[in-house]
This record gives structure tokens, C-alpha cells and sequence, in this order.
């Protein structure tokens, strides 16, 4: 779906849907959750019993924050709150929208 060699990262389209697999070559493996609020699902967590493991920040699509649940489980929330990457024919990212 898209390329963003800047930040090391594709965008996969999985079969079938919208699922987006996203493969990157400088950050370590973890589950990524696309939620509507980071900053809300942030709170949620914190609600119930898990920790802030690296506050809400933004990134070029949206925002991410990474938290614990409360067995220590680390989990990535992202939201796409700014929209998404807008590619040329190559795929390769050209902007947000």
C-alpha cells in the first residue's frame, strides 16, 4: 500500500479487507492496536490497571502511546487522527491526507 523509507516502514494490504500490515526495519516487534483515541485508550488503560509505558507523542499520521496492561504486557496504540499516508504511483509516501 505504501513505503516510507524515511521512517523504514511499508504499509502491506492484507487480502479480503482493511487489515494493514505494517513492516518495519528499525523498531522492535510488538503488537500495534489502532484505536480512535490514543490519548482516550491511554486513560482506559491507565483506568484499569495498567501503566504509561511511553506517553502519547505524535507521528506523521496521527499518534502513539505504548502502555502495560496490568500482567506487564507492553502493547502500541496508534491512531490515525491526522489521516493517512498519501502515496505517488511507486508507493512511496508523498504526504498525509
Amino acid at each position: 500500500m505504501w513505503r516510507n523509507d524515511e521512517l523504514g516502514q511499508a504499509g502491506l494490504r492484507l487480502p479480503g479487507g482493511d487489515t494493514e500490515l505494517v513492516l518495519a526495519t528499525r523498531q522492535r516487534y510488538e503488537p500495534k492496536w489502532l484505536v480512535d483515541s490514543v490519548d482516550d485508550a491511554t486513560a482506559r488503560m491507565i483506568e484499569a490497571g495498567g501503566q504509561v509505558v511511553a506517553a502519547p507523542f505524535d507521528i506523521p499520521v496521527g499518534r502513539v502511546a505504548v502502555v502495560a496492561d496490568p500482567f506487564g504486557n507492553e502493547l502500541v496504540l496508534v491512531d490515525l487522527a491526522k489521516g493517512r499516508y498519501r502515496t505517488d504511483a511507486d508507493g512511496s509516501v508523498i504526504g498525509v491526507s
